[in-house]
């Protein structure tokens, strides 16, 4: 999939991951919400933890009203099927990521990493919704799904162009295809389970 500039995922989920998630709408519209709002509530520390940064106020603030936007959609769509908000589940697609990255939000020099992780987050979002897109049992959902693949497009080209601000740009796509690596090794070993990051279907 092409990224911001250029930049790539490592990997391409299968078209045989909507088929098997869907199967779970409930599971998967839950989790889906719970992604929304940690995209919320993680910019918004970037943004609390850099806040001298100039710009990034202006920059950042319009991507958590529209993530918590999106979480309100995503509400609704569970509303009209009369389900409630299922318990959260700790990520491990988060956590993996987090950690092939080294911790970036426990480092001083972490600032470009946390936006790289958060661009592939971003973009792999934006792929897995283009395959929800293409999925039949879910047609009555692809304006909620095209809506949302565009909008995780744009904040993926936003993280990638932050992180090109303050470093060189040549590093910061290496750094990018790096994390892009172990992302796509994270995916590929976790299991296919209706949650947006899991990994794909049984061969």
């Amino acid at each position: 999939m092409p990224g911001a500039h250029g930049f790539t995922l490592a990997s391409r989920t299968p078209p045989a991951w909507a088929e098997t998630v869907a199967r779970d709408l409930h599971a998967l519209l839950s989790d889906h919400a719970h992604c929304e709002l940690k995209a919320a509530a993680s910019a918004l520390t970037l943004l609390k933890r850099q806040s001298a940064r100039p710009g990034l106020a202006q920059r950042v603030l319009p991507l958590i009203r529209e993530e918590v936007e999106h979480a309100q959609r995503v509400l609704r769509e569970l509303d009209a099927r009369g389900w409630t908000l299922r318990v959260d589940a700790p990520s491990p697609y988060m956590t993996g990521l987090l950690a092939a990255a080294g911790a970036p939000r426990r480092r001083q020099d972490g600032y470009v990493d946390n936006l790289l992780v958060s661009a592939l987050i971003e973009q792999r979002s934006h792929e897995r919704f283009e395959r929800l897109l293409e999925c039949p049992a879910l047609a009555g959902m692809a304006p909620l799904y095209r809506a949302l693949a565009e909008a995780e497009e744009r904040h993926g080209a936003l993280f990638v162009e932050l992180a090109c601000a303050v470093a060189p740009p040549a590093d910061v796509a290496a750094r990018h295809a790096e994390l892009a690596r172990a992302e796509a090794a994270l995916l590929a070993g976790l299991p296919c389970e209706p949650r947006i990051h899991s990994g794909p279907p049984a061969a």
